[in-house]
């Protein structure tokens, strides 16, 4: 009884088991969200999770990276044109720059992706024996329309058509934690800014501090690209399946029909090693051998096969293709959640274009009519200012032809 008495009296105790209860009940009834994290729709794009929707996968050896790197007896890489200070390892990596000033070194894929869909998982390593001072310069993913040779933004060529990935490891600008993971989408006429670390032709991106020298020796980014339009990219800095953390997630992004596949990096005054260490690549199919297009069209694909599973069941039979049959409650909520989702990515572009342009329904289409208005603005500005000049120059005229008139009215 004196232990019961003691409790009561005890504020702290009773306050102690009063949030452990509450701790319990959140982990053990919590919901989980009503839509899938960019993560969970990369990892059904993945064909991860086949118990929600079966993705068919073909793997591009072409454009693959696998140990040993090197043709036996040869110093080249099979489907690959290296280019400046590389150097490989072949039953370790492939070395795009060490840690030594004014290094630069690139890799391009020979046979351009033609597939429409498709996702990639790249292994890498940036690391210095410096940490604990400032190193760059950083490693770039291409997608362009053609090879590049060496050049001066990460390793390669400026004014590209195509995306560039930067994993920009140095702060030249003023904005931004560095490391920085910049995705920008080139015309083949714009040109990336070193000064400004290429802001204002960003695309999208996210601070990524775990890039550099991270404990697991490795580092993975997964890039997801769909026909029309869908983008998305995750890090990984941990063994296993799990801990994916997404970076960039977009809608309407359109890369070149033919995509040479490249990696480049470069050093200055400040250095870094940037280690290539594996790369693996499929395009992404419909069971039906069609390209996956859309997240609509993967909603519609998760619907069919959800209808089968229904009529397997309803006739007794057992679809070997479905190890595993999901209730019809968790197969709505499925794609209840992948609808959600497309929302969510949407709202997210919104809200970037607005923090960017200070408009969330700012576009490519509105940015060159922002641009032929500003451009016909200037065209007026400089007819009215040209009208005032030739006015003012009838006005002098008219003036000083007077005056002339009126002198010789008097000597006459």
């Amino acid at each position: 009884m004196g232990e019961i008495d003691t409790f009561k009296r005890s504020r702290v105790a009773q306050f102690g088991i009063f949030a452990t209860a509450l701790l319990v009940l959140f982990f053990f009834f919590r919901s989980s969200p009503d839509y899938y994290s960019p993560e969970d729709l990369n990892s059904l794009l993945q064909n991860k999770d086949e118990d929600t929707v079966k993705v068919k996968k073909i793997e591009l050896t072409k454009q693959g990276l696998h140990k040993p790197f090197l043709e036996s007896g040869s110093y080249h890489i099979k489907n690959w044109d290296i280019a400046g200070n590389v150097i490989i390892k072949s039953n370790e990596l492939i070395r795009l720059v060490s840690d030594n000033q004014h290094h630069v070194g690139s890799i391009f894929n020979q046979v351009p992706i033609q597939d429409e869909s498709f996702e990639m998982e790249l292994t890498f390593h940036i690391h210095s024996k410096n940490s604990k001072t400032l190193v760059a310069d950083g490693l770039a993913i291409w997608f362009l329309d053609q090879k590049s040779e060496i050049g001066d933004v990460f390793g390669a060529k400026n004014y590209f058509n195509g995306m560039g990935i930067f994993i920009d490891t140095y702060k030249n600008g003023r904005k931004g934690n560095f490391p920085y993971v910049n995705v920008m989408l080139g015309d083949g006429k714009t040109a990336y800014n070193k000064d400004t670390d290429g802001f204002e032709t960003r695309l999208a991106g996210c601070s990524a501090r775990n890039l550099l020298n991270p404990k697991s020796g490795m580092t993975k980014a997964r890039i997801v690209y769909t026909k029309y339009g869908y983008f998305s990219l995750d890090f990984k800095y941990t063994q296993g399946r799990e801990g994916w953390i997404n970076c960039v997630t977009a809608m309407d992004v359109k890369l070149p029909e033919k995509k040479y596949l490249g990696f480049s990096a470069e050093t200055g005054d400040l250095s870094h090693n940037v280690d290539i260490l594996e790369n693996k690549i499929y395009a992404l199919y419909k069971p039906d051998g069609v390209p996956i297009g859309s997240l609509q069209e993967l909603e519609r694909l998760m619907q069919e096969q959800s209808e089968m599973k229904e009529e397997e069941k309803k006739g007794g039979g057992r679809h070997r293709a479905f190890k595993k049959k999901p209730s019809k409650q968790q197969q709505r909520r499925s794609l209840r959640r992948l609808k959600n989702s497309e929302k969510k990515i949407k709202e997210r572009e919104r809200k970037l274009r607005e923090e960017k342009y200070g408009d969330p329904n700012y576009h490519a289409g509105r940015r060159i009519l922002d641009w032929i208005l500003h451009f016909l603005k200037m065209i007026v500005y400089i007819l009215a200012i040209s009208a005032l000049l030739w006015l003012g120059w009838i006005f002098y005229r008219t003036y000083t032809t007077k005056r002339k008139s009126k002198g010789m009215g008097l000597l006459d």
